[in-house]
């Protein structure tokens, strides 16, 4: 099988229309076939009873919420395909629980994603007299996306040539170059970064003209920023900010895999493609963690929206072209409505009435 970053991308047919179902996730999750679904893309309850929402209890406790969590995405690692991939949010707070659950469900971890953003506000009781000043909760700046794979069958070539999953959408998922930025490029070396005799075996992770390779740090401007101009408190403009101008590398092949550190990038000499703020290296994504309303939607009265974007670029990473995206904590549907706009299938579980009624309207709007 041609797994070459260059080869053609395959042509993906029309998915069938979103199927959206009403009721607790592991009961609709029971009628659902195996190996049905190319990905899981949720944004499933933290346990921390947010609001005072009865949806986002721990169902007791520690041990309760995750045996919960685990049984549901049980089911969710039955109607995966093989080697597909699942992206499962988590509060940093509980982020540990759902680890444990998904691995206690059989999934294998792959990574930790973190989406930083600056639109957090603190949720803390300030004390007073001689503890003025003195707080009990930090202010939220980053959530966490646990990247989880079942189980391949094979290797991964080989499941990836059965089932379409097993892989990572890497060109599709790129880190773009900014406006004005010098074209980024490819630089072939010796297996893939590594220096392996004399023997070109493949591209040296270094620059292409599609862009970086996508990272597991994420950015979100604030809904205030505008081309060329960030609000205070953006993340973006912070970590450019502290970093100031930097230069990028390009990696030059060596002459022996004994000559250095066997990465394939010189010690000296080094080549610089472009410059500037830490930030190109990163997915930056034009909303906030909690998107404005007219993105909402005027409806939309749910309290833990993410923005379509990211959920764009999250289904894209670990979906083939075409392919069906599962959401069995579907709330107000964004997840669905990137699905749509993408050109990707789509079945949403949400127990809510309330909730999956502005999901509906939000995923037929974008159809």
């Amino acid at each position: 099988m041609n797994l070459d970053l260059f080869a053609p991308r395959p042509t993906a047919t029309k998915p069938a229309a979103p199927t959206l179902h009403h009721g607790d996730c592991l009961d609709v999750l029971r009628t659902l076939p195996d190996a049905s679904v190319d990905s899981v893309v949720t944004d499933p309850p933290a346990g921390i009873a947010f609001m005072g929402k009865a949806w986002d209890e721990d169902k007791g406790g520690r041990r309760q919420w995750i045996a919960w969590m685990a049984e549901a995405m049980a089911e969710c690692l039955r109607v995966l395909k093989p080697g597909g991939h699942a992206l499962v949010w988590a509060l940093p707070r509980t982020s540990h629980w759902t680890a444990t659950a998904l691995e206690d469900a059989g999934f294998e971890v792959r990574d930790c994603l973190v989406h930083v953003f600056g639109s957090g506000f603190p949720k803390s009781h300030n004390l007073a007299k001689q503890w003025q000043g003195w707080g009990t909760a930090l202010k939220p700046a980053s959530e966490h996306w646990w990247l989880v794979r079942k189980p391949l069958v094979g290797t991964v070539a080989a499941n990836v040539e059965r089932y379409g999953t097993g892989a990572l959408n890497i060109d599709a998922s790129r880190v773009i170059a900014a406006k004005g930025a010098e074209p980024l490029r490819w630089a072939h070396g010796r297996g893939l970064g590594f220096s392996h005799g004399a023997v070109d075996n493949g591209p040296c992770e270094a620059l292409t003209s599609e862009g970086r390779w996508p990272p597991n740090l994420l950015l979100s401007h604030t809904e205030d920023c505008v081309e060329g101009a960030c609000a205070d408190g953006c993340a973006v403009a912070e970590m450019d900010r502290q970093s100031g101008t930097t230069r990028s590398r390009v990696g030059k092949p060596r002459g022996s895999a004994t000559s250095g550190d066997g990465w394939g990038m010189t010690a000296t000499g080094a080549e610089y493609a472009n410059s500037g703020g830490a930030s190109r290296f990163f997915p930056v994504f034009r909303y906030q963690a909690k998107p404005s309303q007219s993105e909402k939607g005027a409806i939309n009265v749910h309290p833990t929206v993410k923005s379509i974007a990211l959920m764009d670029w999250l289904i894209r990473l670990v979906t083939p072209p075409g392919g069906v995206v599962l959401d069995p904590f579907l709330g107000s549907g964004t997840t669905g409505v990137a699905a749509a706009t993408g050109g990707f299938g789509f079945i949403g579980i949400e127990r809510e009435a309330e909730y999956l009624a502005i999901a509906r309207a939000r995923i037929e709007a974008a159809e």
